[in-house]
């Protein structure tokens, strides 16, 4: 199923002016896309003062926040083409850190999505990733258990 998203009217309105009635909204939208010129974008995107910012979630927000900075979690795949490879990500303030991820820190959900996209590629799950039970750290035992444990 495609996901959808709502435009404000004004912003309908403007898009319109860039298709005709034989195109699907899906054309005219890719075809403004392409023309946009991707690095200034990414640099006006950068430069926003944004009022939701996840990065700035303090550290006793997150159940992560238990373990020290540096501990390294991991995830084991159990099965089909990838069985027995293993993702790692490193605890750093109360979120994760993907080697490799331009992002600092991720929550485990995005850390989760970012590692398996990295081994797996386009065999990688788009969407419905739970961090929480995906990723697993090692207890002073030797075992090693979900992070979700560290919520309950």
């Amino acid at each position: 199923m495609a996901r959808s998203i709502k435009l404000a009217d004004e912003l309908y309105q403007e898009l319109g002016r860039y298709g005709n009635r034989d195109e699907s909204w899906n054309d005219v939208v890719a075809r403004v896309l392409a023309h946009v010129d991707e690095d200034a974008a990414l640099e006006d995107r950068d430069n926003r003062e944004t009022t939701h910012n996840s990065q700035a979630a303090e550290p006793e927000d997150s159940a992560l926040s238990q373990l020290p900075d540096g501990t390294v979690v991991r995830h084991r795949y159990q099965r089909g083409d990838y069985s027995g490879e293993t993702v790692e990500a490193t605890v750093q303030g109360g979120r994760l850190s993907v080697e490799g991820d331009t992002q600092e820190t991720r929550s485990p959900t995005g850390a989760a999505r970012v590692a398996d996209k990295q081994l797996r590629g386009d065999d990688a799950r788009g969407e419905g990733y739970n961090g929480w039970t995906w990723w697993e750290y090692e207890t002073e035992d030797g075992d090693w258990e979900p992070i979700q444990e560290l919520a309950e």
